[in-house]
């Protein structure tokens, strides 16, 4: 079974699907970090060069390349279900789990973060919670059509695990 982690940067994807992957023994694939060996540059650094446009393209071929795969963990990018078609290609691929935050709990997590995550660098501190708030909401309808939805307060190994029995094969 293939299941995909998605909800806005800094919910907690990542972390997560590391913690399930040990649980589970399910093997765990970082969306992010699966372009950045592939292309052999940073997020960062392909946002500056290819724009957001040209990294969505470059997300999805490497989204495309996972779904061959079976029985792993997929922590995605904020972005990735809301651009060409992705979210449904993750729901007709396996099981999505949206990690379902609030723009306070996002915006004080990612306060640190800014650095590594192009779509903030460039966000003065003041305005982080607006931006983020903003974004949240535009993006709240594609992560609304994932299978399972999570509020990040609620979540344990133990909920991924009821998840996962329920999707045994």
């Amino acid at each position: 079974m293939r299941f995909f982690l998605v909800g806005f940067m800094g919910s907690g994807k990542t972390y997560w699907g590391r913690k399930w992957s040990e649980a589970s023994g399910l093997k765990c694939y970082d969306l992010d970090h699966e372009i950045e060996q592939r292309q052999g540059r940073t997020i960062s650094r392909i946002f500056k060069e290819e724009g957001e446009e040209g990294f969505r393209r470059i997300e999805q071929a490497a989204l495309k390349t996972l779904l061959h795969l079976d029985d792993f963990i997929l922590s995605c990018g904020g972005g990735t279900p809301c651009w060409h078609n992705n979210m449904n290609l993750m729901n007709e691929a396996g099981v999505t789990i949206y990690l379902k935050s609030t723009a306070t709990e996002l915006s004080e997590r990612l306060r640190f973060e800014k650095e590594t995550r192009p779509l903030l660098t460039d966000v003065p501190d003041e305005l982080l919670h607006d931006f983020i708030h903003e974004r949240l909401q535009q993006r709240i309808p594609c992560y609304s059509k994932a299978t399972f939805h999570l509020p990040v307060s609620f979540l344990t190994l133990e909920n991924f695990e009821r998840i996962e029995r329920r999707y045994a094969k």
